[in-house]
């Protein structure tokens, strides 16, 4: 009686301290973040407005309305030209929830300005190829952020840090084009 009891013990001892070890798919995610990090890409966990909020989710059982928060990570790519060059103006896009992913429409602007015509040839161009799990796209004119709830894939990874430094690329472009005009 006395073994079982101390087994008992112990068990309440280990059982807390393993089950708060990660576990294959938060070591996989984590693995995603070192890899964006590698590249010269931070990535920070962070709250944005859910592109989809009437959802049950966002019900208490008591029938009480949550926020429509999504919880993600913003993967951030700096641009590595000086502030005085930058000509684009900053735009904010979200997912459209049911269009498909590969359309010209897949995202739209969620500030009062128009989308920029740079803005629009860019995600033409370049947002085909990101994650159906990419919910925002942000440029403030010498950042680009994607907001992407993780998932635990490397190649879906490397679809958005190549889109991040792509998109720098060419967002550095249009704005050399934009300054000469």
């Amino acid at each position: 009686m006395v073994y079982l009891f101390i087994g008992l013990v112990l068990m309440m001892l280990i059982a807390p301290i393993v089950s708060i070890l990660p576990g294959k798919s938060q070591k996989q995610i984590m693995a995603v973040r070192r890899a964006a990090m590698a590249r010269g890409i931070s990535v920070e966990l962070t709250t944005i407005d859910d592109p989809n909020p009437n959802q049950d989710k966002y019900r208490t059982s008591t029938g009480r309305a949550l926020p429509p928060k999504l919880q993600v990570a913003a993967y951030k790519g700096l641009s590595r030209m000086s502030s005085s060059n930058v000509a684009l103006e900053a735009f904010q896009v979200q997912r459209t929830p049911g269009q498909d992913p590969m359309s010209p429409n897949a995202f739209h602007s969620i500030t009062q300005a128009p989308l920029p015509e740079a803005g629009l040839t860019f995600l033409a161009q370049y947002a085909g190829a990101l994650p159906t799990t990419v919910q925002q796209i942000i440029w403030d004119g010498r950042q680009l952020n994607v907001y992407w709830v993780e998932q635990p894939d490397q190649q879906m990874g490397e679809k958005i840090f190549t889109f991040i430094e792509e998109g720098l690329q060419c967002l550095a472009e249009f704005s050399s084009i934009s300054k000469t005009d």
